[in-house]
């Protein structure tokens, strides 16, 4: 059943050369339900790219930059978001990711925050399926109270080597990639009923391969 699965998600992503990207369905989303973007998906479609939600810190900087973030929930509807080895990611910004009911290929979800100025992003990830996502599935470095990661299934998480700290852009090996699921000492911890696998032996016997709490800082 599982090569079955696999293969069919092969062939359709083969398919989707002109597939519509996810930015751009963000974009041209309005708001509902107390939400700025209200993103509805169409079940067997696939959506290509990543998504930024708020600023970053430049290199060494002291304040976050870029545009500010907004309130987006993302309904999957059965869709599959192939992110090319890019993210989904609410950062540092006081503002919500919710997404749920997907198929979500060759990439992740981060909340990134900073304690420090109080900035921290809620939300959730609920009832999604990742293949193969680069880094880690979903990577909580600081998040609010409110951040649910419930109920996922993930498979081989790809290990592509340190991650990098944020405010350096500097690979740290005390933040090793290749975890499914992957949280910063968050109080309570946001992850529930979550199934993990590695389709290697070797790698799905490690507990560090299916979670892991790095700091966020390095």
């Amino acid at each position: 059943m599982r090569c079955l699965f696999i293969g069919s998600l092969i062939l359709t992503l083969a398919a989707a050369g002109s597939a519509t990207t996810l930015r751009e369905m963000v974009d041209a989303a309005g708001p509902q339900g107390g939400y700025d973007r209200w993103v509805e998906l169409e079940a067997g479609v696939t959506y290509t790219g990543g998504l930024l939600i708020g600023p970053i810190f430049l290199p060494y900087g002291a304040h976050p930059v870029g545009p500010p973030g907004e309130d987006v929930r993302i309904v999957g509807n059965g869709a599959i978001l192939d992110l090319q080895g890019s993210q989904i990611c609410v950062s540092y910004c006081n503002n919500r990711l919710d997404i749920d009911d997907c198929i979500i290929v060759n990439g992740g979800v981060r909340f990134r925050g900073y304690t420090p100025q109080g900035i921290l992003p809620n939300g959730s990830v609920r009832q999604v399926t990742f293949w193969q996502p680069h880094d880690y599935a979903v990577r909580v470095y600081v998040g609010g109270l409110d951040v649910e990661i419930e109920r996922n299934l993930i498979v081989d998480a790809v290990d592509t080597g340190p991650d990098f700290l944020f405010h350096t852009g500097i690979p740290s090996e005390w933040m090793p990639t290749g975890t499914n699921l992957s949280g910063g000492y968050e109080a309570p911890s946001p992850f529930y009923e979550n199934w993990s696998f590695h389709t290697d032996p070797v790698r799905n016997a490690d507990p560090l391969a299916h979670f892991s709490y790095l700091c966020p800082y390095g």
